[in-house]
């Protein structure tokens, strides 16, 4: 199940949020550690290479081919895993008050910034399951690894800070009136 989680250390991020302001952290959730997908990897090997040594003991070489695409097309899924493991998105509200949006899929990371006072939440897709954040022509999908009752729940927090900030009513921001 995905949900919200943090951001690990070392990697850039969003610019940093002011102590009050909220911060969605809205990642997957990964089943294995590193070290523990790692370890299966060589268990999976490990006992490919068995019955493959095993049927070249006995003369049949097509085993041990078939052994080593396994093991082949086994790690092309671990390596796409890996690279997909830290997907997700950041939101938060930069010290300047701007809207700061980390987006990271895959190895690609990007940032976005949008003035909150025009920024604006849709919903679209099939069945209304997407959820994009938009200001002007930049719009972002974001929540696109949670599950539809944690994506209403981070829709209706985000509406709701957006709201304070249109409004005026949040504290210690400071609001630039130039478009992002």
């Amino acid at each position: 199940m995905n949900t919200f989680s943090s951001i690990h250390a070392g990697t850039p991020s969003a610019p940093e949020a002011s102590e009050d302001a909220p911060c969605w952290q809205l990642k997957r959730r990964c089943a294995l550690t590193p070290r523990q997908l790692m370890l299966s990897y060589a268990v999976l090997a490990s006992a490919s290479m068995t019955v493959a040594l095993f049927f070249v003991w006995h003369g049949v070489w097509m085993i041990s081919l078939w052994c080593l695409l396994e093991i082949t097309v086994a790690g092309a899924m671990y390596l796409f895993y890996m690279a997909h493991a830290a997907d997700g998105e950041r939101i938060s509200f930069s010290p300047d008050g701007h809207l700061a949006i980390e987006v990271v899929r895959g190895l690609d990371t990007r940032h976005y910034r949008m003035n909150p006072a025009w920024a604006r939440l849709e919903r679209g897709g099939a069945g209304g399951q997407r959820l994009w954040l938009c200001c002007s022509p930049l719009r972002v999908e974001v929540a696109t690894q949670l599950a539809s009752a944690q994506k209403r729940r981070v829709e209706r927090e985000l509406k709701q800070a957006l709201a304070e900030r249109q409004s005026g009513r949040a504290t210690g921001l400071g609001f630039s009136s130039d478009p992002v």
